[in-house]
């Protein structure tokens, strides 16, 4: 169910497709963020639970939000170009959406990292839950890009655990790494903890 400030969109790639989304947005954003989703391949949709807690608890802290689905070929790939490409096109229509405010990566497990291979000069830094740190290539702080990541790793994490984790970003310029206590890597009943956890940072911010 959709309250008056969530509405279904169409988010245009540049090769000519459509991806299906929704965005939320306060009556004053102070900041938006694309939220992006888990594998395909595996069920992940722009509806899990982890992205959908977010995408509500977003604008709630004054952040719109979008999500969407990656497209066919991003789900047939291992976080290659065509899934970054599709985070490019979300940027792109968020920041068309939502002018005038700092744009922000988000996003869980897969959706996590692939946007952290987004360098675009657009967005002010990452959110990144549940990382695998295996697909999409290497995240862009890794080289040496100086904006802002939080990396938010459930304790225990069955692909990448916060000892992990924490020895993969330790040469990012500027990286905090926090720990969901008692969770593994689906989140289970800790989705509405991460989400509190994401707003509270970007408040910082």
């Amino acid at each position: 169910m959709t309250d008056d400030s969530t509405r279904p969109v169409a988010v245009a790639t540049a090769d000519g497709r459509t991806l299906a989304g929704d965005l939320a947005a306060p009556p004053e954003p102070r900041a938006a963020a694309v939220v992006c989703h888990p594998h395909p391949a595996y069920g992940g949709d722009r509806h899990n639970p982890v992205v959908d807690a977010l995408f509500r608890a977003l604008p709630a802290g004054g952040v719109a939000a979008l999500r969407f689905d990656f497209g066919p070929a991003a789900a047939a790939s291992g976080g290659d170009a065509a899934a970054r490409d599709d985070v490019v096109a979300a940027l792109d229509h968020l920041a068309a959406a939502v002018p005038g405010v700092p744009l922000w990566l988000a996003g869980y497990s897969f959706g996590a990292d692939v946007a952290l291979t987004i360098g675009d000069r657009r967005h002010a830094g990452w959110v990144a839950v549940a990382p695998p740190l295996v697909f999409g290539g290497s995240p862009a702080p890794a080289s040496g890009d100086p904006r802002p990541a939080l990396v938010l790793v459930p304790e225990h994490d069955q692909y990448s655990s916060p000892a992990q984790a924490r020895a993969a970003t330790a040469g990012w310029p500027d990286a905090t790494v926090d720990v969901v206590a008692g969770a593994d890597h689906f989140l289970a009943g800790s989705a509405r903890r991460v989400a509190d956890a994401v707003t509270a940072w970007l408040a910082d911010r």
